[in-house]
């Protein structure tokens, strides 16, 4: 799980936004595309995915309408050229980085919504963050912070166990997220968009 990631900024033609990967992006949208077809609508220049990513990941209106102009206006080309962009911002709304492959495979799987659900729960409940904030958090801040609270309350009164016996970063599969970003650098490397 990646606690911060890089700014993840796209360009076209000089207008210019930066995505933040917030657990209220990825919720949304897992909850409207999934992750799949996110990444699927990526490699096929999809424009309706792209203006979702762009739109739940930056909070400059402008700049989203100046971007979705230019790729209407200019096709597929412009489109291209983001598409490493878009991946990485992907991989980073589930705390992944987009060169790393997965260190072990989960033992219990859970969806992405379930994963995103959980992080709410935790920000709001374990945590006691406003809504709002855990909404603005992205999911390796709030399993970091969740991390930090355990290690505290153990400090304070002390635990005979090492590890937490809950850690969803180990419920949650990165592997269509990882699979979709190889398959971006193979077509990448033959050439192909």
């Amino acid at each position: 799980m990646r606690l911060a990631s890089d700014p993840i900024t796209i360009a076209v033609d000089g207008v210019s936004a930066t995505l933040r990967p917030s657990l209220r992006a990825a919720y949304h949208l897992q909850r409207r595309h999934g992750f799949a077809a996110l990444i699927q609508g990526v490699l096929d220049s999809d424009l309706a995915v792209v203006a979702d990513l762009i739109e739940h990941g930056s909070n400059d209106a402008a700049a989203l309408a100046a971007l979705v102009r230019d790729i209407e206006k200019n096709g597929v080309l412009k489109l291209d050229r983001l598409k490493p962009a878009l991946m990485q911002y992907i991989a980073a709304l589930i705390g992944a980085d987009a060169d790393e492959t997965p260190e072990t495979s989960p033992s219990k799987a859970m969806t992405f919504a379930e994963f995103f659900e959980s992080c709410f729960e935790i920000g709001t409940g374990w945590l006691g963050w406003t809504p709002e904030a855990t909404w603005n958090a992205t999911p390796g801040e709030i399993i970091a912070a969740q991390r930090g609270l355990i290690a505290k309350l153990k400090a304070i009164h002390g635990s005979t166990e090492d590890e937490p016996t809950y850690d969803p970063r180990e419920d949650v599969s990165e592997s269509e997220v990882l699979s979709g970003i190889a398959k971006l650098k193979a077509n990448a490397r033959r050439g192909k968009h």
